[in-house]
């Protein structure tokens, strides 16, 4: 509707890459901290040991 009272203007041309690079440009700051803290964080490893019971015979 707005565009039927423009009298000879151009038609408006939108891009997308402005909301693109924002997300581009967020996704890389997100990642940047998260390597950051954890390269700051440099704690020893911790080793995760999973010990199964052990199966008992069925009794009769």
């Amino acid at each position: 509707m707005y565009e039927q009272y423009r009298y000879g203007e151009p038609p408006r041309k939108f891009s997308t890459g402005f909301p693109i690079g924002g997300i581009l440009l967020a996704m890389l700051v997100i990642g940047g901290y998260l390597f950051v803290g954890s390269a700051l964080l440099n704690e020893p490893q911790q080793s995760v040991a999973i010990v199964l019971p052990t199966p008992v015979a069925p009794s009769k």
